[in-house]
């Protein structure tokens, strides 16, 4: 059984709002589905994440409420838990970057990236907002994007485009505060991350992952393309890690600058916990290990250069990212964009009140956007619930084991399996494994279906409810055992009632082609419930309406 080290490592969600589904799919849902497949492998794994606490939206979110963004981010942190849970999102360590442990991990980490020349100190005219007297974030600056022209590109990145900018760049630029367009450069000294200095350093790390495709490859390649410059790492915020470098007093490192750092952070407290803190190497300083990082397209850049700029200006030897799942976006009917103000589309504390989270974590995976922009259907989630999970699935282990009880005194005859059964049970087992160690889960799923049709067309071909017949039942099993395995990471708590069903304990990867011979099952119960699909559109109208007569 292998022992490999797999650190798995979701984008932290924001502590100023609810995440959407496409936050949801795009970050934790995915990591969790990573882990427990790396563990059905029988791998040693570590799943880190946490809620981001600082950056001017959670003050300005805060200043609206009239609390203090400490209070937003913790509140906000305490929801996110909750609909962990209510998700079967189980990881290592999910945590917040206003612990302990990250701000001094933080603040070391940037005191090492110093004395080794790779912080530069500089006096910069940073944009100010005479109507509301404060610097404002790059966030909360938006104009014209001067690349592709896009009119709503914000100060530090056009969503359009993907561009990286600086709010100098922008065309007409507003305070997206207050809404007025009085913005003023103003001069302050700013500490910056030389990323010109570490180009050499990152030119070879990016060009060590031939693997790297799509937009990982695209934006990647595109940002080295440009050439780097030195990025600031500080702001004239209050609420924030403080800045360790002299003569920084009343600045706070920039939000994008330090929550990176918190998968390391989040694993040092992790095994800190654990009284076992000598563990950390084997994850951050182990060239053997694998990292897999799970995000949305927006934030590739700062997985494949910025971070590992961080890591490499600090010289400690850290593991460099090695493989980036991330997706495209996940948005509304039609491709509306996901908005709590204009309350437009699912978030996950309402999903959590409409539908079985089984459900959710089977549709959101099904349609996990690899390759290209999605959009929520109804049709679809009744498509991988209704025909897929439940249809096509489940109905067949429960017809199989139905037919084995009836036939076979519910036991699993001694004979061997059929060539062709066999055959397709391994090739998927391998497909499936090739995709997962790709990056990949959408296609995943679509394999395990594939099976599961293919049982389907097996079992209804070869009759094994008739007299004589009762040798197929056996095979027939074999692929409901092997479906069983495969859905684990994917709805895990589906998949252990068909584990109860079948009699399975302990189940890992290699049960898949395990055979069985004599084994006995459990009595058959209810795997699932069909989904009223315009109940739950009714249910969501509803939901909604109430939304609104709360604003």
């Amino acid at each position: 059984m292998s022992e490999r080290k797999i650190l798995i490592c979701s984008a932290w969600p924001y502590a100023y709002d609810m995440m959407h589904l496409g936050n949801l799919v795009g970050c934790l849902l995915s990591g969790d589905v990573f882990e427990r497949y790396y563990r059905l492998k029988g791998c040693d794994v570590v799943h880190v994440s946490g809620s981001d606490m600082h950056g001017t939206r959670t003050e300005f979110e805060a200043l609206r409420r009239g609390i203090s963004p400490e209070e937003i981010a913790y509140k906000t942190h305490e929801a996110i838990v909750e609909v962990l849970k209510g998700f079967h999102i189980d990881m290592e360590n999910y945590t917040t970057t206003a612990t302990e442990t990250h701000y001094e991990f933080t603040q070391n980490l940037y005191r090492q990236a110093e004395a080794n020349g790779y912080i530069i100190p500089l006096d910069e005219k940073r944009a100010f907002c005479e109507v509301d007297e404060i610097f404002l974030a790059d966030s909360f600056i938006e104009g014209t994007c001067p690349k592709c022209q896009f009119e709503r590109a914000k100060g530090n990145q056009c969503d359009n485009c993907s561009s990286l900018l600086e709010p100098e760049q922008l065309i007409e630029p507003k305070c997206t505060i207050c809404g007025q367009s009085q913005i003023v450069f103003k001069e302050t000294r700013a500490w910056l991350l030389d990323l010109a200095k570490l180009e050499p350093k990152l030119r070879e790390y990016v060009e060590g992952h031939p693997e790297w495709e799509g937009n990982v490859k695209h934006f990647t390649k595109q940002m080295l393309e440009d050439g780097l410059q030195p990025r600031a790492v500080t702001r004239d915020l209050k609420w924030g890690i403080p800045a360790p470098f002299e003569g920084s007093e009343g600045k706070v490192i920039y939000v994008w600058a330090e929550a990176a750092i918190g998968y390391v952070s989040a694993t040092k407290e992790y095994f800190d916990k654990l009284g076992t803190p000598e563990r950390f190497d084997e994850f951050w300083k182990n060239p053997d290990a694998k990292h897999v990082y799970t995000q949305g397209k927006d934030n590739i850049a700062f997985h494949t250069i910025f971070f590992p700029g961080q890591l490499l200006a600090s010289e400690q030897g850290y593991h460099l990212p090695d493989q980036v799942s991330a997706v495209e976006y996940l948005q509304w009917i039609g491709g509306a964009k996901f908005s709590k103000t204009n309350n437009v589309g699912i978030f996950c504390d309402e999903a959590l009140e409409l539908m079985d989270p089984s459900y959710w974590r089977w549709y959101l995976i099904s349609v996990r956007p690899e390759r290209r922009d999605l959009a929520f259907s109804w049709e679809d989630l009744d498509m991988a619930v209704n025909a897929t999970l439940n249809n096509n699935i489940l109905n067949l282990v429960n017809r199989v084991v139905s037919l084995i009880h009836k036939k076979t005194d519910g036991k699993v005859l001694d004979v061997e399996i059929e060539a062709d059964v066999l055959a397709q049970v391994e090739a998927t087992a391998k497909k499936v494994d090739e995709i997962v160690e790709a990056g990949g889960l959408a296609a995943a799923i679509r394999e395990i279906s594939n099976l599961a049709l293919f049982g389907n067309e097996f079992v209804q071909n070869r009759e094994p409810w008739k007299e004589g017949n009762e040798n197929i039942l056996t095979s027939a099993f074999h692929v409901c055992k092997a479906l069983s395995v495969l859905i684990q990471p994917f709805v895990p708590r589906v998949a252990e009632k068909v584990f109860r069903v079948l009699n399975l304990k302990d189940v890992t990867f290699d049960e898949i082609t395990t055979i069985r011979g004599g084994h006995p099952l459990n009595p058959t119960e209810p795997l699932f419930e069909k989904l009223d699909i315009d109940e739950l559109k009714a249910r969501y109208e509803a939901l909604k309406e109430k939304s609104t007569q709360n604003a």
